[in-house]
């Protein structure tokens, strides 16, 4: 999830390109009611967001009462310059990888093959 309807949608691309299924959100409360919802298998967050930033995200996804939810990957991405103090604190709420903006595809899918298998077809 990212508060960037661009960066979505690049997202998405990327993704769907590769045969994943893409759930979006606006904002990190929309994005704890997409998760919970229903299966997810990635999550991918922004740091920087209005209200919660994606390490409170990610330290709420890890809290779930739901325990497939609460081991889900979480890659989160940041364009914020101070990225040490950003992945410490995405580090401390559980996040999974950790990705610097802009990200190429190349990147993503590198990074998104490491965290998943192969989608089945």
């Amino acid at each position: 999830m990212d508060d960037s309807r661009s960066i979505r949608t690049l997202l998405k691309i990327y993704l769907m390109a590769r045969n994943f299924e893409f759930l979006e959100a606006e904002s990190a409360e929309e994005g704890l009611k997409v998760a919970e919802s229903g299966p997810v298998d990635l999550i991918l967050t922004d740091f920087h967001m209005d209200g919660m930033n994606g390490a409170d995200f990610a330290a709420q996804i890890r809290a779930s009462m739901n325990p497939k939810l609460s081991k889900v990957p979480i890659l989160m991405m940041t364009g914020d310059p101070n990225v040490a103090e950003v992945r410490a604190l995405g580090q401390k709420a559980g996040i999974s990888a950790f990705v610097r903006k802009p990200v190429s595809c190349a990147q993503l899918m590198t990074l998104v093959d490491t965290i998943l298998p192969l989608p089945r077809k």
